[in-house]
């Protein structure tokens, strides 16, 4: 089956702001059409979307430098759109359409990367027990229905399980996983590994600098490691946890649990009873109204912690939405970028 290229996904900053550089930067709305005079792939005058959603967060990490989740919305574009790495494509005149959850994203991944493997005829397994595995350069795999398992190693491997109990895992650069389902489980290891799950107790993990992973549904968890990594959850229960330097770990839903334990990570609650975290140090914490927020202080040149204290975000002492870092036992307020 060919796949429709002109139908995609574009990853924005939060308010539907596209910025690929400190010189470029527009304002998009949903369900509204663009039109721009370029051409090239990479030249100016074209907007960009890329097929598989998961592919968006190379450009833009699932959580920004300032703690926000990254949007995304369905685009179409209205031209034939040009590429040159059948992963990132341009168009000249491209709809914008509704945004789209985490939940959304994350099955929308599974379904992209299966049609994919399909299309590719590269290792595709279906039915009860069934399992893929693909190596090498832009190897593909996917396996549906219960209890399938997909692998992929390489550069720019895809691994897509769906179904019961599936799992998928990518390894190697630009690797990416998603499972959808009751269960599923999505690995991704390598630099700039992006892993999504979603369903019923879905987990997501990704290593390696700049890794993203994704989890949404009841009980997921998400968790990232290595420099730059970020986790997101998103449901009732839903944890994620972000380790090493620089990392990044946001809850939404009901009581989610967002931790940062790395140097310089940054925790976010924003869902109902959800409880951010900054236990590493140098951590920061901010949270929705209602939610609670959790600091650790640290000696200066020791690993040792001086202090550590929780507070409720009331929107008083505590203000909503609004970084905090612990000093001296106290919560003090930073900007967004320190």
């Amino acid at each position: 089956m060919e796949i429709n290229t002109r139908k995609g996904y574009k990853a924005f900053k939060k308010g539907l702001i596209c910025e690929p550089d400190a010189e470029h930067r527009k304002q998009y709305q949903e369900n509204t059409t663009y039109e721009e005079d370029g051409g090239e792939i990479c030249g100016p005058g074209v907007m960009h979307y890329c097929l598989n959603p998961l592919d968006c967060l190379e450009y833009y990490p699932l959580i920004g430098e300032n703690g926000d989740l990254t949007e995304f919305c369905e685009v179409e574009a209205l031209d034939e759109p040009v590429t040159d790495d059948v992963k990132k494509y341009a168009s000249k005149k491209l709809h914008i359409g509704a945004r789209f959850s985490l939940a959304k994203i994350a099955e929308a991944a599974v379904n992209v990367t299966l049609e994919q493997c399909k299309d590719a005829a590269e290792s595709a397994a279906s039915g009860v027990r069934g399992n893929a595995a693909a190596s090498g350069w832009r190897g593909n795999a996917a396996a549906s229905g219960w209890r399938g398992n997909a692998a992929a190693s390489g550069v720019s491997g895809n691994a897509a399980a769906s179904g019961w109990s599936g799992n998928a895992a990518a390894s190697g650069w630009r690797g990416n996983a998603a499972a959808s389902g009751w269960s599923g489980n999505a690995a991704a290891s390598g630099w700039r590994g992006n892993a999504a799950a979603s369903g019923e107790s879905g987990n997501a993990a990704a290593s390696g600098v700049r890794g993203n992973a994704a989890a949404s549904g009841v009980r997921g968890n998400a968790a990232a490691s290595g420099e730059s990594g970020n986790a997101a959850a998103s449901g009732v229960s839903g944890n994620a946890a972000a380790s090493g330097w620089r990392g990044n770990a946001a809850a939404s839903g009901e009581r989610g649990t967002a931790s940062a334990t790395g140097e310089m990570g940054r925790a976010t609650a924003s869902g109902e009873q959800c409880v951010a975290v900054g236990w590493g140090r140098s951590c920061r914490a901010r949270g929705a109204k209602g939610t609670y927020i959790v600091l650790a202080e640290y000696y200066l040149r020791k690993e040792a912690i001086k202090s550590a204290r929780m507070a409720l975000v009331d929107g008083k002492s505590i203000k909503a939405d609004t970084w905090y870092k612990l000093e001296n036992g106290e919560f003090v307020e930073v900007a967004d970028d320190e």
